[in-house]
């Protein structure tokens, strides 16, 4: 049986000797944490958690979570040293996965190899190949002489396998690179995968955000009751690899059509057109929410309370807010006029000020300058005022902005306590409560986990808007999104 070895990011994790290799550098490992690393290998870039690592690592012993942490800690200790100690990320309230790249190697033991040999031969001479186990004495030193000079049978038989080894790969990979290009040939069909898409990933197409207010509200309330209820990754940004493409436009007959395609089965999931007016917009957006959630979910199970009114006319007055961001990226003021006056007619409503809350506070962030902060804080005692007579059912983005007025007021642990709740309400978070995280992280000098949190937020919107939240919301971040590209 072979022996499974993995080079990762240039080092050789050799499995049977417990060790990382690198031009003539090893660390030694501890035998589960050599299990741990090429576990995490073995699956690179897949999210555990600490008990799925038991299962798998410690083969299901009972044991508890803090020995798997205990085990990164003394991982990411000895990356640190190898200065590597970026490979294990670590994604909060999911778990640990091993973010660089890795090739598995496979080592016939019958072939008397070496591993050094099979990688990186160059650096050896000769008499590396044949030098003495133990600390050289004098008669150690005659029989390396004596063997320089006259190659014994043994050397020989090694060096005669190891040719016949490479003959025997190169043959190989000659006859399958001819069968590749003869399918090719024979076949115009045939198209190899270029990249892997991700089933978890979904593109959102819609008209632009000035086109259609009705349209992009919509769109905007899908991509929220996502994260809400789904471990769907939403995003208006172009995802060349995405899984899923929901596809949102209206008619000819002027209804609004929706398509959820599958691109790697390459099936349609769901497809609908429905009219909206202000009669059963509650109705109907709800119905929609419910059928696309069963649907991604492959369950029949009915999801409720996707949205936060109860109003119908409430709801359709809020789908005909425009943006309060524009195309260009500025901040359209216009956006807290008609929300104002959607307030006016629904004064405690704390979805729609949690809304304004929030819009504003982005609006301030990249510095327009029609806004100030005495407003935002008035907008935030009003969010305020409104939970404490509303305090039964609280979205997860009520809470986020919660969490963000305390943030602003230096209310470090209020800030937290929200943002623990606007967990509990959701499947996942979103990038405005892991930019929060972050700056929290940073006020409490937790930099590194400060820039992991970043990094999520622009993993979820990789977008301008958003780099400049991680930038510029509440105090200026020194930031490092280095491989976070944001598309606009």
């Amino acid at each position: 049986m072979a022996w499974v070895n993995y080079k990762i990011n240039n080092w050789l994790l050799i499995t049977t000797e417990n060790c990382l290799y690198k031009s003539g550098k090893n660390y030694i490992l501890e035998p589960r944490i050599t299990k741990l690393l090429a576990f995490l290998a073995q699956h690179q870039g897949i999210v555990f958690t600490r008990d799925e690592l038991i299962e798998n690592v410690w083969d299901g012993a009972v044991v508890s979570e803090q020995v798997v942490t205990q085990s990164i800690f003394e991982l990411r200790k000895t990356l640190k040293k190898m200065d590597e100690d970026h490979w294990i990320i670590t994604i909060p309230k999911r778990g640990y996965k091993l973010d660089i790249d890795v090739q598995q190697i496979y080592v016939d033991p019958n072939t008397g190899f070496k591993l050094e040999e099979f990688h990186s031969s160059h650096e050896h001479t000769n008499d590396t190949l044949i030098h003495a186990s133990f600390p050289a004495g004098p008669m150690t030193r005659a029989f390396n002489e004596t063997s320089k000079e006259t190659p014994s049978v043994t050397v020989n038989n090694s060096n005669t396998i190891k040719w016949n080894h490479w003959f025997f790969d190169f043959c190989i990979l000659t006859m399958l690179l001819i069968t590749i290009l003869f399918i090719s040939w024979s076949n115009e069909k045939v198209v190899l995968p270029i990249s892997v898409l991700n089933p978890r990933l979904i593109h959102i197409e819609s008209p632009p955000q000035s086109a259609d207010n009705q349209l992009s509200s919509i769109a905007n309330i899908i991509k929220d009751s996502l994260f809400t209820s789904t471990n769907y990754i939403s995003s208006f940004s172009t995802q060349p690899n995405a899984g899923k493409t929901l596809s949102l436009y209206v008619n000819q007959q002027h209804q609004l059509h929706i398509e959820l395609f599958n691109n790697i089965s390459q099936t349609i999931m769901l497809q609908k057109n429905i009219h909206i007016d202000r009669n059963n917009a509650y109705t109907v957006i709800n119905g929609l929410l419910n059928e696309l959630i069963q649907s991604l979910n492959y369950n029949h199970k009915s999801i409720n309370n996707n949205l936060s009114f109860t109003n119908t006319n409430t709801l359709y007055n809020y789908l005909e807010l425009p943006s309060a961001i524009n195309n260009d990226g500025n901040a359209n003021m216009h956006y807290i006029d008609s929300i104002n006056k959607l307030i006016k007619l629904n004064p405690y409503n704390s979805y729609l000020l949690a809304k304004r809350y929030i819009a504003y506070s982005i609006m301030l962030t990249i510095n327009n300058k029609e806004t100030s902060m005495p407003i935002l804080m008035n907008y935030g005692k009003a969010l305020e005022k409104s939970i404490t007579n509303n305090p039964l059912f609280l979205s997860s983005e009520i809470y986020n902005a919660l969490a963000l007025h305390n943030l602003y007021q230096g209310d470090l642990v209020e800030s937290e306590h929200y943002l623990s709740l606007a967990a509990l309400q959701s499947k996942q978070n979103t990038a405005l409560g892991y930019i929060l995280l972050g700056k929290i992280s940073q006020l409490t000098h937790r930099t590194k986990q400060a820039d992991e949190f970043y990094s999520m937020a622009m993993y979820l919107d990789p977008s301008k808007e958003t780099l400049q939240l991680c930038e510029k919301l509440v105090f200026i971040s020194q930031i490092h999104t280095s491989k976070s590209t944001p598309r606009h």
